[in-house]
């Protein structure tokens, strides 16, 4: 008789297991219980006894990896990999692997439609109407606007490909990349009519910190979708709160759920952390993972 496979998915929401279990009764799948992010406490305590965890944004660093005693392969759902200690992994012999699938597409239509739903005041104006109120706030075009893409991986260059045909300008920036149409970071803030963050977390520092956020333009709208340690939050609240930019459009977090003092003004629209949150982008990764895991003859 085969040892029973424990599977821990760790991630908010998991749809393509639901049939496995009748269909294979070597594996057992573990659903996260609270539907959230689940801090490196909470993660050790669901995952116990786990072989393997389909992993999301949580934390995987060293305490965390060598409290979870039974694990031999993490698979990451999603693209990034920052929150993940790769070379621990490795020392502790445990496989590792990511989404071959990538969700670029979901990410960068998400910031299209922050643009235009901030330009128009759509949530407002749905909002309003909803409450019998009928009341018309002033909007903006895109067309003649400059967009500042930060970070030009796979989300800024389909962003690019996106955005370039509605008569804007746009400026990109890449700490990776340095031809001629790179621009400097300060330039393109002081530049940007509109700021898209698309890069992985650094350590070293805040790229958008307080002395580059001072650089923004008065009509500056600022979308985050990529982590949430790349700005200064504290700093942006602050402008905000001053009415010193436009505005911004937040997707991601320092604590998630989050439910801090940006949910307290009016020029901020928040989402919670639904970049790759489509249901073809999220099918094709669900059903990734599940295929590697019904092949753990790979990962024994």
């Amino acid at each position: 008789m085969k040892k029973e496979l424990k599977v821990f998915i760790a991630t908010s929401s998991f749809s393509a297991h639901k049939n496995f279990n009748k269909i294979n009764k070597n594996i057992k799948f573990v659903e996260n219980p609270l539907k959230r992010k689940l801090t490196s406490k909470e993660l050790i305590k669901f995952a116990q006894g786990c072989q393997i965890i389909i992993a999301g944004t949580e934390t995987y660093n060293k305490i965390t990896i060598d409290n979870l005693v039974n694990l031999r392969f993490l698979y990451r759902l999603g693209s990034g990999i920052d929150n993940v200690d790769i070379d621990y992994l490795k020392k502790k012999k445990i496989k590792f692997i990511k989404s071959k699938k990538t969700p670029e597409v979901a990410v960068a239509e998400l910031v299209v439609g922050y643009i235009f739903s901030f330009y128009r005041n759509l949530s407002n104006h749905d909002k309003n109407l909803k409450n019998k109120i009928w009341k018309k706030k002033m909007g903006f075009i895109l067309q003649g606007k400059t967009l500042g893409i930060i970070g030009y991986g796979k989300v800024g260059k389909y962003l690019h490909k996106i955005l370039k045909n509605f008569g804007i300008k746009i400026l990109i920036n890449d700490i990776k990349k340095i031809n001629k149409d790179i621009t400097k970071l300060n330039t393109l803030i002081k530049n940007s009519d509109i700021i898209s963050i698309n890069i992985n977390y650094s350590k070293k520092q805040r790229l958008l910190n307080a002395q580059r956020l001072k650089y923004c333009k008065k009509n500056c709208l600022i979308i985050n979708t990529s982590r949430p340690e790349v700005i200064d939050n504290n700093y942006l609240f602050n402008l905000l709160k001053k009415n010193k930019i436009l505005g911004a459009c937040l997707d991601v977090f320092d604590q998630e759920p989050y439910y801090g003092k940006f949910t307290k003004l009016e020029n901020v629209l928040l989402t919670p952390h639904i970049g790759s949150y489509s249901n073809e982008i999220r099918t094709e990764m669900e059903k990734e993972a599940i295929h590697y895991i019904l092949s753990r003859k790979k990962f024994n």
